[in-house]
């Protein structure tokens, strides 16, 4: 068994190790036939995410794609004074799924990019208000549907 830092019915938190890391196996109630892994522990080979004690301000689960992925999962905090930051990587894909309201404010600039093609569909109403100048630049064609009325 592995334990966990918080586990419930069918909730809670799980880190299976991975083939190859080193583990702490302490044994329930002392008996050697109950053996309990409660740890990984970093070594030589098995080294931290990013070098110590540079990154001592840095807290960071990261996952490794299974084998032949080459790739990786990340949820980094940095409490570095003046460079706080919550980073998050998908190796592939990020799915949300928010059963109510989803509020988002950004203190400063916000910067989208998107590499490929983007969709969004509302199934109500959309609004959009802009205090100051709005600059819209379309570098090729642009088509409007409007399927009842248009108000200018």
């Amino acid at each position: 068994r592995v334990s966990s830092a918080w586990a419930g019915a069918q909730y809670g938190g799980i880190a299976i190790p991975r083939i190859g890391m080193e583990v702490l196996v302490t044994f329930l109630e002392g008996d050697p036939d109950q053996p309990l892994i409660s740890g990984c522990l970093y070594h030589k080979e098995n080294t931290v995410p990013y070098p110590l004690p540079a990154n001592k301000t840095r807290s960071t689960f990261k996952t490794l794609s299974s084998m032949g992925g080459g790739g990786y999962n990340e949820l980094r905090i940095e409490d570095k004074k003046g460079q706080e930051q919550i980073y998050l990587h998908a190796q592939r894909d990020w799915d949300e799924n928010i059963e109510h309201d989803q509020k988002i404010r950004v203190g400063n600039e916000r910067h989208d990019t998107v590499e490929q093609n983007s969709y969004s569909e509302f199934k109500a109403e959309e609004h959009h208000t802009v205090y100051a100048d709005r600059k819209v630049e379309t570098r090729a064609n642009d088509h409007l549907t409007v399927g009842v009325n248009q108000h200018i």
